[in-house]
């Protein structure tokens, strides 16, 4: 369902209808709705693993300009049934009606590299699995895998006052990461472009670690 501007707003008042942005991540990086989560087709996986959407969440989407009606199909066929519509003319609408908006920052992995040895404040957050963390990461970068930022336990180690780069696998679950921490009130965000796969390409910019795992004791006792 089509809605204006006013039936949108009147619609969003409500904190418990969710604004869903559904553009691709450059354009939501560029521009979008406070409060909006950017979760589309290929991230809409995470986002109910890990309870941030119900299938009976009330949803108010923001469609991009093509193949919007394929995205709301797509969502319905995943079993969310509670659509409340769509704002007729997408982010523009809002935009041209000089309403508040806010933006994200996106760097190159090269940028990073320059960035850490001069940044006291700069934090890496690494958003991929532990095992994946385990298996090799920046240096002093803290593990927050994305399945566990709903946790407010997770979160304590996050501060306003840091400068935190986001790292994902390969950059496609970033914009979702980005979203979450600035619901949260937490905006001094970068996201890192391509993720660890982009890090890896530079590997020698950086000081890649290991977890060290510590055997455990009762494997040992076993031999």
């Amino acid at each position: 369902m089509s809605l204006t501007l006013a039936q949108f707003e009147t619609l969003i008042s409500d904190e418990g209808v969710q604004i869903i942005d559904t553009r691709p991540s450059e354009l939501w990086m560029d521009g979008h709705i406070p409060n909006s989560l950017h979760i589309t087709p290929a991230t809409v996986k995470y986002a109910v693993a890990m309870g941030l959407i119900e299938k009976e969440t009330p949803i108010a989407f923001i469609l991009p300009d093509t193949l919007g009606e394929s995205v709301i199909a797509y969502f319905e066929k995943a079993g969310f049934t509670n659509s409340k519509g769509y704002l007729e003319g997408g982010y523009e609408t809002w935009l041209n009606a000089n309403k508040k908006i806010d933006l994200l920052i996106e760097v190159e992995v090269d940028e990073l590299a320059m960035d850490i040895p001069f940044d006291e404040f700069l934090m890496v957050l690494d958003i991929r699995t532990e095992d994946a963390y385990d298996q090799g990461h920046i240096k002093d970068s803290i593990s927050i895998p994305l399945l566990e930022f709903p946790d407010p336990g997770s979160m304590s180690e996050l501060d306003e006052h840091f400068n935190i780069y986001i790292v994902s696998e390969t950059g496609e679950s970033n914009s979702l990461a980005a979203s979450l921490l600035k619901k949260q009130g937490i905006h001094n965000i970068r996201i890192v472009k391509d993720g660890w796969e982009a890090v890896q390409f530079l590997k020698d910019k950086f000081t890649i670690e290991k977890t060290k795992v510590k055997p455990n004791p009762d494997s040992l006792l076993e031999d």
